[in-house]
């Protein structure tokens, strides 16, 4: 009875021993096209999360599941795989196919960073090639598979092939790409005169506008080479320039110097008066041309189109600056002259020359001013003028004088006398005065004969 218990015991022990077997799964994860390890893979066992694969692209899964199960095996960039397994299967290898994504590629002038249509991109990487044009938009577009390297050559008429490579991550890749023209032609145009850069001149090279130069003085063109080239510039105010140019490979910059056109002015130079100033000196921008003859004209000169400052001087005259502008249009510079300013001293005093101060000076019956303490009163008075000069104050008679004032003058004294005004009742008082002294003195006289016993003499009757 003890050895049956005994054995039955065994054998339950034993059966339990089978039953819980441990079983060791080995997975492996690969590349279905390059046949390479995949590292970093999650493993799924029904659905539940168990780890991830290492550098060689294994998992060890240790179970005791009595049944088959699903593995699953997920990366970002792989279609997901699954597989229904065998509890007692102790390897597999999970080959994982790239998920398919996109690669555009948009490709636009370097200059003007306009797309470029009709470019042919190439794009080739581990068992891919394809070639697409980009479109107007200049756009191409790829269907690559993700995690991927891939070659990208770009070409384009009259442009310099591109060469790119491109990593495809797990999701869509777009990148820009600029071309260089390999039919860049500059053209440069200075002023033959001062060197400095012309702006807004016009550019043609076959009889093609190309545009008008920038600030700097250049306009960009595209041009075929190792041939000749014909490069007209034309330009306000400037002379036409044409040139025949053979372009090769290496040249880039073409420079042109423009001459300003001359044309042909004379200065007339006339007073106030409509006279002619002869002798009067003219400066066309700073520099001598010589001075008027009689007739008020200079000789003919030659001026380059566009603005120029002449200055006209003259002593006895204001100088005058005047901006023209040198056309077809202008032939003749009219310069009107006034007479300069003399400081005009004027000096007021009594017929004994006693200075009065507080006299009111008008010229011209126009109101000056007061002379001060000593007499004077100074003003500016334009030359080759006459004036009547007016001096006034309470007490006195007024004073006059008329006067030209001299041409080319700086400065004169005029010297007006003012006196009292003359009273009547003054000379009638002092004769009154006179007259009755003289009774008086008679009578005196009359009165002393009489007491020293003489008579008077007798008058005389006729």
């Amino acid at each position: 009875m003890n050895w049956f218990r005994t054995v039955s015991v065994l054998l339950l022990l034993g059966a339990l021993c089978g039953f819980g077997q441990a079983v060791i799964l080995t997975v492996t994860a690969v590349d279905d096209t390059s046949g390479s390890p995949i590292s970093g893979v999650k493993i799924y066992v029904n659905g539940l999360y168990e780890g991830e694969t290492n550098s060689a692209g294994q998992y060890i899964y240790e179970h005791g599941l009595g049944e088959s199960f699903r593995l699953g095996l997920e990366k970002t960039g792989y279609i997901q795989w699954q597989s229904l397994l065998s509890e007692t299967q102790t390897s597999i290898r999970a080959e994982m196919s790239r998920q398919a994504t996109v690669l555009t590629v948009t490709v636009y002038d370097a200059d003007t960073l306009e797309p470029v249509p009709d470019a042919l991109v190439k794009v080739t990487g581990e068992e891919y090639v394809n070639s697409v044009n980009t479109g107007s938009g200049g756009v191409a577009s790829f269907n690559v598979k993700a995690g991927a390297i891939y070659n990208v050559e770009v070409r384009a008429i009259n442009y310099d092939p591109l060469y790119k490579t491109v990593e495809v991550e797990n999701t869509a890749k777009a990148v820009d790409y600029r071309l260089i023209r390999d039919d860049v032609f500059i053209v440069e145009v200075e002023d033959q005169e001062t060197g400095a850069p012309l702006s807004g001149v016009d550019v043609y090279i076959d009889g093609i506008f190309f545009g008008e130069t920038s600030d700097e003085g250049k306009v960009t063109s595209f041009v075929e080479r190792e041939r000749s080239h014909t490069i007209r510039i034309t330009g306000d105010e400037y002379l036409a320039y044409s040139d025949d140019v053979y372009i090769a490979s290496d040249m880039l910059v073409y420079r042109a110097e423009l001459s300003k056109t001359l044309y042909p002015v004379t200065v007339s130079v006339y007073g106030v008066d409509k006279m002619p100033v002869g002798g009067a000196t003219i400066l066309i921008d700073g520099k001598n041309s010589g001075t008027t003859s009689d007739y008020g004209r200079t000789g003919i000169v030659y001026l380059n189109a566009g603005q120029h400052e002449i200055q006209t001087a003259k002593d006895g005259f204001t100088t005058v600056s005047k901006t023209i502008t040198a056309d077809d249009a202008l032939q003749d510079v009219i310069i009107e002259l006034n007479y300069a300013d003399t400081a005009v001293t004027i000096t007021v005093h009594d017929s004994e020359f006693k200075s009065i101060s507080g006299a009111s000076v008008s010229a011209n019956d126009i109101y000056l001013g007061i002379t001060k303490a000593d007499g004077t009163f100074t003003t500016p008075l334009q030359s080759h003028v006459v004036y009547r000069i007016t001096v006034q104050k309470e007490g006195y008679t007024s004073g006059e004088v008329t006067r030209e004032i001299p041409l080319g003058a700086t400065e004169i004294t005029l010297d007006i006398e003012m006196n009292k005004p003359f009273n009547p009742l003054f000379y009638v008082l002092i004769f009154g005065i006179i007259i009755v002294g003289a009774v008086f003195y008679l009578k005196r006289g009359n009165v002393s004969l009489k007491r020293r016993g003489k008579r008077p003499p007798k008058t005389r009757h006729l």
